[in-house]
C-alpha cells in the first residue's frame, strides 16, 4: 500500500480510521446543508433522510450486538462520506452509533442523491468513489472480525497501545486521551482483561505509566512484538 493511501486509510493497527476518502465530494457542498454538532454528539442520519460528508472533525462509528455490548469499528475524520449505506442497505438486525468526538462540521445530502439517475449522469466519479469507500469500509468490518479470531486479548491490547504510540509521534511519553475502560470498548474485551495485560506489560518492563493522561513506553521492540508488528 502506498504511503499516499496509507494517510487516508490506515489498516495496520487495531482500530481502522480514514480520512480524506471521499474528498471529491467537496465539489458539491453546495448541493447540501452545512450543520455543526458539538462533541459528544450522536448522528442519526436514517431517521433525518440523509447522509454526510464530514468536513471537520472526528467521529467514531461503534457497533452495538443485541446484549449491549458495544465495539469501535471505525474512526472517521476529515474527508469522509458517512451514514450512506443504510440508505443503499437497510438492516433492522444491527444497530450502530456515530458519536462526534470534537465538534464537528458536516454537509447533510438528501438520501435521495443515492438514487438519482441524473445525479449519477452527472458525476460518475463521485459514484465510482462512494462505491470504492463502501468496499473499504467493508473490509474494515472484515477486519474487525478476523482480528476478533486471530489475535487474543494481549496481542490486540498491544497493538492498540502501538497505534496510539505511533499516531502521537512515536515518543516514550504521551498522553493517549484514553482510560483502560474506554481501550476495553473499543477492543470488545472485558474491562477485567485489559487490566490484567497491563499489569502483565508493566511487570515486563514494556509500559511504565498508563492513564488517560500518560502513557510511558518502555521497550517499543517488545511492544511491537507482542502486538506481532515486527
Amino acid at each position: 500500500m502506498s504511503k499516499n493511501n496509507r494517510d487516508k486509510y490506515k489498516q495496520d493497527l487495531a482500530v481502522f480510521c480514514i480520512r480524506e476518502l471521499n474528498a471529491p465530494w467537496r465539489e458539491i457542498m453546495h448541493l447540501g446543508k452545512r450543520k455543526t454538532f458539538p462533541q459528544n454528539s450522536e448522528i442519526h442520519t436514517p431517521s433525518e433522510n440523509v447522509f454526510y460528508f464530514l468536513d471537520k472533525g472526528r467521529i467514531r462509528l461503534t457497533g452495538l450486538a443485541e446484549n449491549g455490548k458495544e465495539r469501535v469499528i471505525l474512526m472517521l475524520e476529515h474527508g469522509v462520506i458517512l451514514g450512506e449505506i443504510p440508505h443503499i442497505h437497510k438492516s433492522f438486525d444491527h444497530f450502530y452509533i456515530l458519536q462526534t468526538l470534537s465538534e464537528c462540521e458536516l454537509i447533510a445530502f438528501p438520501k435521495t442523491l443515492l438514487k438519482d439517475v441524473d445525479f449519477c449522469r452527472k458525476h460518475p466519479h463521485l459514484i465510482l468513489n462512494l462505491i470504492k469507500s463502501v468496499a473499504i469500509k467493508a473490509g474494515a468490518f472484515f477486519g474487525q472480525l478476523y482480528d476478533s479470531n486471530l489475535f487474543d486479548c494481549r496481542c490486540m491490547i498491544c497493538r492498540m497501545l502501538a497505534q496510539i504510540w505511533r499516531e502521537h509521534g512515536e515518543p516514550a511519553t504521551l498522553s493517549p486521551n484514553l482510560s483502560q475502560t474506554d481501550i476495553a470498548n473499543i477492543l470488545g474485551i472485558h474491562r477485567s482483561s485489559v487490566c490484567r495485560v497491563i499489569r502483565q506489560l508493566r511487570d515486563e518492563k514494556i509500559i511504565g505509566q498508563f492513564s488517560k493522561n500518560r502513557l510511558d513506553i518502555l521497550n517499543t521492540d517488545a511492544l511491537l512484538r507482542c502486538g506481532k508488528l515486527l
